[in-house]
């Protein structure tokens, strides 16, 4: 054995510290033994080439960048944190067996990398608690402190020449269940700037989506984005699609099956596809423009059964939606389509999206029932205080999170920190007033919800993410939900610790 690397302790703890620059979503992106853009890792070349126009200050750890046309240059204004990846020069040779951690991740190669077996996990828990008190009659109390651990993913991945196929179980929980698995599938990806994929995977669709719950603003997506990845996307459906992206534009598209697991009513057996077209009209250095078009459709639902549920925009009680709605019959297909919008001026970034979810009836005990429209939107707001903001990445078609060096601050290192607000809308009301002859009501009457919120997120490593989140929820009366009978007005406060490799 040769070692270009000596020391087993040293290794581990920088595995632990997490010292590196980790770029992990949730499809496995960063795990997949491929050449991905680059969350901050540049050699000395690139790194020179990269900051040409900007004036540098080496901070031990790499380069922070900030426009020539500062007085001082610092983690408060920088445009840009190059970090030079402490793994790189961690490395064991066995024979024709090569052992490294590029950002941390164990990798194996064999035969020059013509076969790349590499090793990730990502972490979230979550602890949070309703604030204040519950009226009485407003459904039953929320009111103690809760705890769990939300995604709970190893990442294996294998990669043989241009072909890669991942496998991703989940010990966490998703939802209002545990899947068990995110992600098993297969990759090709011998075309430029193109990937096919093929099994149970999740396909992206809408911007929030795309981003991955890696590099959320907040704990969880807006309501309207759960709802509408629901209808064929999410964790682990079974897909057959890819995604093409240059600079300037991103095209994906999907067609889908059922998820894995047990699913009931329109779920079973379903056929369906997503697709997204984004573009950046607007790319200088203090602006980014993005704008594009999301959207999603089902049909073929064995049973013809839909209902829809959404919580507070934190996933701490799983089972008490204070939205609902009852099951839908009758319901021949689902689709949805919006447009996404978002804007980055300089250290500061504005997003929105808006979708309406359409689902077409049959009749329904012999009546004609009604078509359904559940409109649904999302406006935030994100300033990064210190650190590099974030910035475009065109692979996904989405802004990473910020980056800052690793928290030392006896150097005056203090990773990076960005505050976001946003405001949700999500309206589970259609035709609540439209009844059947026999009285019942054939509309639906599942309620209205606005959440308010604001938070920050603390980047103390590129591996490590620490969330502090409040959200202020104001919900309409949902009918024969027994956790909001009448309406409920909620303050919630959360907070997550993330790590991943």
């Amino acid at each position: 054995m040769s070692k270009y690397y000596s020391g087993y302790k040293n290794t581990i703890a920088l595995l632990l510290i997490g010292g590196g620059v980790t770029g992990l979503c949730d499809s496995g992106y960063s795990a997949t033994p491929q050449t991905n853009i680059s969350h901050g890792t540049m050699n000395a070349t690139d790194q020179a080439k990269a900051l040409s126009h900007l004036q540098k200050v080496d901070v031990g750890q790499g380069w922070i960048a900030c426009e020539k046309t500062a007085q001082s240059c610092s983690l408060w204004n920088a445009v840009k944190v190059v970090n030079i990846d402490p793994y790189q020069d961690i490395k064991y040779q066995i024979g024709k067996l090569s052992v490294t951690f590029p950002k941390g991740r164990p990798t194996f190669s064999l035969n020059n990398k013509e076969l790349v077996i590499s090793l990730g996990g990502m972490f979230q828990y979550d602890v949070g608690a309703f604030v204040g008190g519950n009226p009485k009659g407003n459904g039953p109390s929320m009111n103690s402190i809760r705890s769990h651990l939300r995604r709970g993913r190893f990442i294996v991945s294998a990669k043989y020449k241009d072909f890669v196929v991942t496998v991703t179980p989940d010990l966490g929980t998703s939802g209002t269940q545990n899947d068990s698995l995110f992600e098993a599938s297969l990759r090709y990806q011998g075309f430029r700037h193109t990937s096919i994929d093929i099994g149970l995977l999740q396909p992206r669709v809408t911007l929030e989506d795309a981003e991955g719950s890696n590099f959320f603003e907040f704990v969880e997506r807006p309501m309207v984005i759960d709802l509408v990845r629901n209808i064929a996307a999410a964790n682990a459906r079974l897909s057959l699609g890819g995604t093409h992206w240059e600079k300037r534009y991103i095209l994906a598209a999907y067609v889908t099956g059922p998820r894995y697991g047990s699913f009931k009513n329109f779920q079973d057996n379903q056929v369906g596809g997503v697709f997204r077209l984004a573009g950046r009209p607007i790319i200088t250095n203090d602006i980014d423009l993005h704008v594009g078009v999301s959207g999603s459709f089902a049909f073929h639902g064995e049973n013809r059964k839909y209902s829809m549920n959404t919580g507070q925009e934190a996933q701490i009680w799983l089972t008490r939606p204070y939205l609902r709605t009852r099951t839908m019959d009758g319901v021949d297909s689902i689709w949805s389509v919006g447009p996404q919008v978002a804007l980055r001026y300089k250290r500061f970034l504005l997003t929105s999206e808006y979708y309406s979810i359409h689902m077409q009836r049959s009749s329904v005990n012999g009546e004609n029932a009604p078509n359904l429209n559940f409109p649904g939107w999302y406006v935030s707001a994100n300033y990064t205080l210190f650190g590099q903001p974030r910035l475009y990445e065109a692979q996904r078609g989405v802004f990473i999170t910020p980056i800052g060096p690793t928290f030392n601050p006896a150097a005056g290192y203090w990773g990076a920190l960005e505050w976001s607000a946003r405001w949700s809308v999500m309206d589970l009301n259609s035709h609540k007033s439209w009844y059947g002859s026999d009285k019942k009501l054939l509309g639906v009457n599942g309620g209205k919800q606005t959440v308010w919120s604001t938070g920050f997120n603390w980047y103390p490593s590129s591996q490590v993410k620490i969330m502090l989140d409040y959200n202020h929820i104001q919900a309409s009366s949902s009918l024969k939900n027994e956790y909001n009978p009448r309406g409920r007005s909620s303050n919630l406060v959360i907070s997550r610790l993330q790590y991943n490799f």
